[in-house]
């Protein structure tokens, strides 16, 4: 019997871990609390532990100023800034920390039940998320004592486990809206093969966001001169953000809700009806259609509107029914399902059929980002695309290149990644992934050729290779996650911590 292996969705708002049964079904792991998924919310204490979970997101609506969440919004962020008692907090500590408290979670349930630890995980990223993001998720599970064995992408995972047989023959699309996150991927099976065509997606577009348009609309029928943003730093705003949310879902199965909070300690309450709510959000809810378009137009397999057979609404947001209401508008043949009528499960479960599936069975993904080489057209620096976005995993691609001065001997060869659809931009514009000179002996005329290939294989590695002047360089991309130092001050931290 091949080992147990966890899936584990990583969420904005929620976690969710999955293993296989002995029945070969997946089945999710109830936390320590007794609910199936966790809050990706840490708080601190003045003692210097940290809550994770349920007692975390309770406390956020008191003490704001000491709890964490939302956090996978910045992984990837250069700048996110922020120290609590002293402490400094990043996006690889906390996601460990939320990784570690669900598997720990999840190994007593085994242990009580008379089986054993697992330590192995996949570990599910939005479709959209860079190497940089993904390495970073990869340490943080690594940190948290796990052996991750590979990243999917959350919409494939959700249609792994939608079940691929329904899907045979089909084109359809994976609109996954969670609490911080927002990702679209279009896929085809064919003789049970997954293929992605494209995905899109946004990473700060979630039902937070709703929930912060719904604290500002409730302070406006209050008659308060204040929005979110001038008091999301202070001790109330963790609880007016709760109640925001608690309104949120119950105008899910209402017309009409009273958002009762708290406002410099005087009680108010505001009377919010369905109609305004999405009245209100009809920009956001536009934003997500825009993408999805997007994401058929960019599609390297030519597809309309008409060909998405099914769209398929994972992410605990897609239970919004202007949602549906939106998607069905804009896609009026295409059959539409929420799915297993449990989106906030789906992907972990995902993760764990993936986790159990013999290596023959493949899913072929495509690429969130583009990759060039920096030169330059004229006197403008620009990074000539060898990797389109979208290309799928597995593609190599090459091109010629020439020199730009008489006599040179060597030349950088430097790589960029970017997010545009375009053939060539501006490296202003891109993420210098890495640089590696290429020498040669004898001096060259100008205009000499160079040939640079590029292959992004099937693991999303980027093999870079160049030749000039009889010589040879091929290297791996280094994928650059957090640092040396940022990953042992986590692990020194989460170690010198209890963690509950």
């Amino acid at each position: 019997m091949q080992e147990p292996i966890y899936g584990i969705d990583l969420g904005t708002t929620n976690s969710c871990i999955a293993v296989m049964g002995e029945d070969g079904e997946p089945y999710v792991i109830e936390n320590f609390e007794g609910y199936k998924t966790t809050p990706s919310v840490v708080y601190y204490d003045d003692m210097g532990n940290v809550l994770v979970g349920d007692e975390a997101k309770r406390l956020m609506g008191g003490d704001s100023e000491h709890t964490v969440a939302f956090i996978k919004r910045e992984i990837g962020n250069p700048n996110y800034n922020r120290v609590i008692y002293g402490e400094n907090i990043t996006p690889l500590k906390i996601s460990a920390m939320i990784l570690k408290k669900v598997v720990a979670d999840a190994n007593d349930q085994r242990k009580a039940e008379g089986l054993e630890p697992i330590n192995k995980a996949v570990i599910t990223v939005p479709a959209y998320f860079g190497s940089t993001e993904c390495e970073i998720t990869r340490q943080a599970g690594e940190i948290a004592g796990l052996e991750v064995l590979k990243l999917i992408p959350e919409p494939t995972a959700a249609a792994i486990s939608y079940g691929t047989k329904s899907l045979e023959g089909k084109t359809f699309m994976v609109y996954d809206l969670g609490g911080g996150t927002f990702d679209i991927s279009i896929m085809r099976v064919n003789n049970g093969q997954l293929e992605e065509l494209a995905n899109d997606g946004d990473h700060h577009l979630g039902g937070v966001d709703w929930d912060i348009a719904l604290a500002d609309y409730a302070f406006q029928l209050c008659g308060l001169d204040v929005s979110f943003a001038e008091i999301q730093e202070t001790i109330q705003a963790g609880r007016i953000l709760l109640s925001a949310e608690q309104a949120k879902k119950m105008l899910s199965r209402s017309t009409e809700t009273n958002m009762k909070f708290s406002y410099n300690r005087h009680p108010y309450t505001a009377k919010i009806t369905r109609d305004a709510f999405e009245n209100l959000m009809s920009d956001s809810v536009d934003q997500t259609i825009l993408l999805m378009r997007r994401a058929i137009k960019n599609s390297k397999t030519p597809l309309q509107i008409s060909d998405i057979d099914e769209i398929i609404l994972v992410g605990g947001s897609s239970y919004m029914p202007m949602i549906r209401k939106a998607i069905e508008v804009e896609f009026p043949n295409a059959k539409i399902t929420l799915d297993r009528l449990k989106p906030d499960q789906a992907v972990a479960e995902g993760a764990a059929i993936y986790a159990s599936m013999p290596q023959e069975k493949t899913v072929q993904t495509v690429s969130p980002c583009a990759y060039g080489l920096g030169c330059y057209n004229q006197d403008k620096k620009v990074s000539s695309h060898l990797i389109n976005r979208g290309d799928k995993y597995g593609t190599l691609n090459k091109d010629m290149f020439t020199t730009r001065n008489d006599n040179q001997t060597s030349v950088n060869l430097e790589i960029y990644s970017d997010r545009s659809y375009e053939a060539e931009v501006s490296v202003s514009r891109c993420k210098l992934l890495a640089s590696k000179p290429l020498s040669w002996v004898k001096p060259v005329p100008k205009g000499s050729r160079i040939e640079v290939s590029f292959h992004l294989t099937s693991d999303g590695i980027l093999k870079v290779y160049g030749e000039c002047g009889g010589t040879k360089i091929n290297f791996d991309l280094d994928v650059q996650g957090a640092s040396q130092k940022e990953v042992e001050d986590a692990i020194n931290d989460i170690q010198n911590k209890t963690i509950g």
